[in-house]
């Protein structure tokens, strides 16, 4: 008689296993979920394993947070995102690559229907720096959106319809261009209500007829705004009442651009590092630091390239400010950068430390060409007058 053959037993786990895994039985869904939103996401995908009910948990664990590298695979990012049914709260890569840019479209769509909150993506070309993927349009479809980081991308123009992102707060755009112009990222500033935070570093925007085209930043919440630009693109400030900090920095700004306006565009802010070389093309050169009448911070650099012709006197300076009781009243902290100690530098710093009377720390940089040795421009800066009896003076050079 033939044997009838021997069926073959499920393996059980072991009791350790089986024990840890009915103690996680008796934990509320609010605090499984709680535990799995803070792993990582392998780890939370990897809980599948832990039991037959537990294979599709993780795909309903609200807020969890998807971040990538360059060695993650394309096709299974896609595959994650198609599983996840909760909304996105983060979603990062850092370095998405040639191999990657199409499946970005399908992350993008994605992410749109999964109201993502929280979205960083760097692209990464191998052999050069150059722009070369255009966003899928789907990128103007996640409303949800709170926090948004673009870099090495071009944005293209927003499809009919687009009325902005209203939950947009903060907005980072790095070597980023735009295929139909400036008027798209101003179109996307000024129709996300909420922006309060506003990074913009070397864009690159189109020439016509071999210039740029005056484009305006309209925020009405933002209160931190940065700008990194090795050529001025005509960007322009306009309704910025909320604005508490800026930091721009434009070596090569256009020699037709109105400090002065552009300095009363940012009076609100109490926080201001300028690098923007003040050419001392006129005596009134010094006057546009002092149109920002809230500064407690305020970092800038000097341009080194203008002549002696250029200097002015102690009694010009004082007539143009005799008149203003409240100058510099609000100045805690102030940077100078890149001083050749020509006068008309020496006599801005004299002047600044005369009337400061809250002033706590002045910081002077030396150029590495000032001809001036160390020594001898301490010495000056110590025999100025000091209006506040607290404020110090820090000195270096930049070598």
């Amino acid at each position: 008689m033939e044997a009838s053959p021997t069926r073959r037993r499920p393996r059980s786990q072991s009791p350790d296993a089986e024990a840890a895994h009915g103690a996680l039985d008796y934990l509320y869904p609010e605090l499984l979920n709680e535990i799995l939103s803070r792993l990582p996401l392998r780890d939370a995908v990897r809980t599948s394993a832990l039991a037959r009910a537990w294979r599709h948990r993780w795909e309903s664990v609200p807020s969890l947070r998807f971040i990538w590298t360059g060695r993650a695979d394309p096709g299974a990012i896609s595959d994650v995102l198609r599983r996840y049914s909760c909304p996105v709260r983060e979603f990062r890569h850092y370095y998405v690559t040639e191999a990657s840019f199409g499946h970005s479209d399908r992350w993008l769509r994605l992410l749109a229907l999964r109201v993502v909150q929280s979205l960083f993506l760097d692209f990464k070309r191998s052999d050069d720096d150059e722009l070369l993927h255009t966003l899928h349009p789907s990128i103007f479809s996640c409303r949800g959106l709170t926090t948004l980081y673009l870099g090495g991308c071009y944005i293209p123009a927003p499809p009919p319809g687009f009325t902005g992102l209203p939950n947009l707060t903060e907005l980072r755009l790095r070597k980023v261009g735009f295929t139909e112009g400036a008027r798209v990222l101003e179109l996307l500033i000024a129709t996300s209500p909420l922006l309060e935070s506003l990074r913009l570093e070397y864009l690159s925007l189109p020439l016509s007829n071999g210039v740029y085209n005056q484009w305006i930043i309209r925020a009405p919440k933002l209160q931190s705004l940065t700008i990194d630009a090795i050529f001025d693109d005509e960007w322009q400030i306009n309704d910025l009442p909320s604005l508490e900090e800026a930091d721009i920095d434009c070596v090569g700004y256009s020699p037709d651009r109105d400090i002065v306006k552009l300095m009363t565009e940012l009076a609100h802010a109490t926080k201001l590092k300028l690098s923007m070389p003040v050419k001392v093309a006129d005596p009134c050169a010094f006057n546009y630091y002092l149109h920002t009448p809230a500064l407690e911070v305020l970092d800038f650099e000097l341009d080194e390239n203008y002549s002696e012709d250029d200097e002015v006197d102690c009694d010009f300076l004082n007539a143009l400010w005799t008149d203003d009781d409240d100058l510099f009243s609000n100045l805690i902290r102030v940077g100078v950068t890149y001083t050749t100690c020509k006068l008309s530098e020496m006599l801005f710093i004299e002047f600044l430390l005369s009337e400061a009377r809250r002033l706590q720390e002045l910081h002077v940089c030396l150029d590495s060409f000032c001809a001036k040795s160390n020594e001898a421009a301490a010495t000056e800066l110590a025999k100025y007058r000091r209006a506040s009896p607290r404020a110090k003076v820090f000195f270096s050079r930049n070598d």
